[in-house]
């Protein structure tokens, strides 16, 4: 298929699953079952329009952004369509970032989409991607770095990434693994070390400016507490198990030719592979000890997880003599890979837009 035919079916596909799993309120469930986040991003909301006495615990109050663009929204088509439409928006445009910088990095329009329907497929995203929820601008934020990684280290370029970071962080903390994507990146492609130290601290200059914004606007903004807490109960054999548990699920059959992948001697020069492997790997052991494993941070690893799936199943399958069985089993292991999403995510996370608001007063558990 051309480029322009893969970008297609990559929107139609992202825009699917994210309207059959869109925001919390189900009419046809009638009961919003998703995880405990969201009623704080709606107190949120609701305490930027002066309706509620004091915005949510740490850490959500800091996520600012969606609830702020949703208040405007949420006037016209109510809280939980405002929250879905903004993150199926996100959605769509992270593919189409996500798709532009494979394109590049993988030299093929087909891993690229493939990749990309793999993430729209993937258990994290079809739970929280469109629902009321800030993961999406993280998801997004990894994205953006990869693709603005393959281009010069130009003023102009930085600048732009750094307007980027500077948005992003106003949507979620854990955006700033975006930097430590690009200075990873860049150290494993063997750049000049003082350039990527100079553009890591123009990027964090950035990063920081979006945080003091947000300590001038948001009270008590600070995380301390909630850390100590998740600290103390690192060494809980529940905790850890829990942990084990989502790193699991994350990708599960995908784990396969994850593995297959990781012990091809030619993985070495995948940077990008390498980066999501370092990154995401040191993240999910610091937030082990500051707050809780979800499969929502171990696909923090996807930007270069997800395409080395597709290249794990080809090697997998290389001993096959038939392009055509290659291919066959290829694409099959990409169907059952969305199947296993789609249906595991079905009886808590169905949902679509909805003509009332009704639902969402069962996100509250005061109510």
């Amino acid at each position: 298929m051309t480029k322009s035919k893969w970008l297609l079916l990559v929107i139609i596909f992202s825009l699917l699953m994210a309207l059959t799993h869109f925001g919390n309120g189900n009419y046809i469930r009638g009961d919003p079952k998703l995880d405990f986040d969201s009623p704080f991003y709606v107190k949120l909301l609701l305490w930027l329009k002066g309706e509620y006495p004091e915005p949510p615990d740490q850490p959500f109050r800091m996520r600012i952004l969606n609830p702020l663009l949703a208040v405007y929204l949420s006037t016209l088509i109510g809280v939980n369509n405002a929250f879905g439409a903004l993150n199926t928006a996100l959605w769509v445009l992270t593919c189409l970032v996500y798709f532009f910088a494979l394109s590049k990095h993988l030299g093929s329009n087909e891993l690229a989409g493939l990749s990309c329907i793999l993430f729209s497929g993937s258990i994290p995203v079809l739970v929280y991607g469109a629902a009321i929820s800030t993961d999406m601008i993280g998801w997004l934020a990894l994205a953006v770095a990869v693709y603005y990684v393959q281009k010069p280290m130009r003023f102009q370029n930085i600048t732009l990434m750094g307007l980027c970071m500077y948005v992003f962080m106003l949507g979620r903390e854990v955006s700033l693994l975006a930097i430590a994507y690009i200075f990873i990146y860049r150290l494993i492609k063997g750049e000049k070390i003082p350039k990527i130290f100079l553009e890591s601290i123009i990027l964090g200059a950035f990063s920081i400016l979006a945080i003091l914004t947000l300590y001038t606007f948001i009270p008590s903004p600070g995380y301390t507490a909630y850390f100590y807490s998740s600290f103390l109960r690192a060494g809980n054999l529940e905790k850890i198990l829990k942990a084990v548990k989502q790193l699991a699920v994350t990708y599960h059959i995908g784990w396969i030719p994850l593995i297959a992948y990781g012990l091809d001697d030619r993985t070495k020069k995948d940077a990008l592979f390498n980066t999501s492997v370092i990154v995401g790997g040191t993240f999910l052991i610091i937030d082990h000890f500051i707050g809780t494993v979800s499969s929502r941070f171990v696909f923090l690893t996807y930007p270069g997880l997800l395409p080395a799936i597709l290249l794990g199943i080809r090697r997998l399958s290389r001993n096959f003599a038939s392009e055509k069985v290659q291919k066959l089993l290829s694409y099959s292991f990409v169907s059952a890979y969305i199947l296993i999403g789609f249906t595991s995510t079905l009886e808590n996370n169905l949902a679509f837009p909805v003509t009332s608001d009704e639902a969402i007063a069962k996100l509250f558990p005061e109510s």
